[in-house]
């Protein structure tokens, strides 16, 4: 199996969800979904969506348009990152014997009439602003014009940003911390490695 493998928690609900939504409300919400993937539009509106449902669904207790959201959002981005054609995601949703033949049916009916531009737009945003390399080195500040025993330690990063990658152009970048701000900026990156590690 493909990218479905490696589905976030609590997908497996959302495409039980997703299911049981009527043709028109789940076609709608896969072109607001890829309407955001383009940058055609801000934010889904998940209340209109939500009630949407409400009125439409017949299911006890009403499907949650938030987890039905995220699941089609992780659908259309990880067939844009993939660039799989409507006939390849179909088979990956047949495969993953999960999905209705109707809900399969609207998904790659909206997949064949996006996924160009939708590929086209997270293509150039995935490759743009790409972390290279990092490297850093420890100073220590002597003294300067106003101040003739200094002795403050700092530390300097250096950033390597791929700025295209089909050219595979690239951008340094040159940061000075002192040991406070260089303690806080290591913080912030240990708790976001922790947050990946969970997510």
């Amino acid at each position: 199996m493909g990218f479905l493998s490696n589905s976030p928690q609590g997908f497996t609900n959302a495409v039980k969800l997703l299911n049981q939504l009527p043709q028109g409300v789940l076609a709608e919400m896969c072109q607001d979904v890829a309407a955001f993937l383009q940058y055609r539009a801000g934010f889904i509106n998940v209340d209109e969506h939500q009630m949407n449902i409400s009125c439409s669904c017949q299911s006890t207790p009403v499907p949650s348009a938030q987890e039905c959201i995220n699941a089609l959002t992780f659908v259309f981005r990880s067939a844009a990152e993939h660039q799989l054609s409507w006939e390849q995601l179909t088979e990956e949703l047949k495969s993953s014997m999960q999905w209705s033949e109707a809900a399969i049916t609207v998904v790659g009916h909206v997949w064949k009439e996006e996924a160009s531009n939708v590929i086209d737009v997270q293509r150039r945003m995935l490759n743009i602003g790409q972390l290279a390399s990092m490297e850093w080195k420890l100073g220590v500040s002597m003294s300067s014009s106003s101040c003739r025993a200094l002795n403050s330690p700092y530390v300097t990063l250096m950033f390597t940003v791929v700025t295209d990658m089909v050219s595979g152009t690239t951008k340094q970048y040159s940061v000075e911390l002192d040991m406070q701000q260089f303690q806080n900026f290591s913080t912030q990156l240990r708790e976001m490695s922790s947050l990946l590690e969970t997510a």
